[in-house]
């Protein structure tokens, strides 16, 4: 999602689409106050929707979009999932369908960031998801069906990390990726539907950002 013309202005860009079953990009996370401050030049009807609530941000493949778009708001299940890696990387995945499509946002538990965003869903649960159309000028905005309680045993399973710690979880982060763009990896939310296409919305931890920024200094100062 370069550049949208309905709802946020986001950052999310293709990883790959390599594949026929999987398509791969970037979420974005956005706080209460950033929505705000990204959507004061939005319809009054995108501001009255967003106000006082985190937006997900991430893309799904034109042929999901397409189906996203004529689906009523009952038949877009929701599911979120929490699972802990061999390494012992704690992360989530919080899940949409469409008939046989699915999109995956993917988040570490291991990043403050999204410890936070959960904190904050346990107590209010006000939570909506922007979906773009594979990297094009169009989005929609879904309302979380998601009760506050469900957000609980993911907090419990990002307790607050060190900065190592989250470095380490690096590592296997596009092996972690790369699973989550297996169809079968997350069930089907849809009795009669099998999963045939998965996008997959990768939240990039904010590890990589203070890197890049470290880098950025140590580089300017030679």
């Amino acid at each position: 999602m370069k550049k949208l013309t309905y709802a946020l202005e986001s950052s999310g860009t293709p990883l790959s689409d390599t594949q026929e079953h999987a398509s791969h990009y970037f979420a974005q996370l956005l706080t209460p106050s950033e929505v705000a401050k990204e959507t004061r030049r939005q319809p009054s009807e995108v501001r009255q929707k967003t106000e006082g609530h985190w937006v997900l941000c991430g893309d799904v493949s034109s042929s999901m979009f397409k189906r996203l778009k004529t689906a009523p708001s009952q038949q877009l299940p929701a599911r979120i999932t929490g699972f802990t890696s061999p390494a012992g990387f704690a992360y989530f995945v919080l899940t949409h369908q469409v008939e046989n499509y699915q999109h995956r946002f993917l988040l570490a538990l291991t990043d403050p960031v999204v410890r936070t965003f959960l904190a904050s869903m346990t107590n209010s649960g006000k939570l909506i998801f922007m979906l773009g159309d594979n990297d094009r000028n169009d989005s929609l905005l879904l309302k979380s069906p998601l009760l506050p309680n469900l957000f609980v045993p993911l907090l419990e399973m990002a307790p607050l990390v060190n900065f190592e710690t989250q470095r380490a979880a690096l590592a296997e982060l596009p092996c972690i990726q790369a699973i989550m763009g297996n169809p079968p990896q997350v069930p089907s939310l849809l009795n009669g539907y099998d999963v045939h296409h998965v996008s997959v919305s990768l939240l990039l931890p904010a590890v990589l950002n203070k890197q890049y920024v470290d880098a950025m200094l140590r580089a300017s100062s030679v």
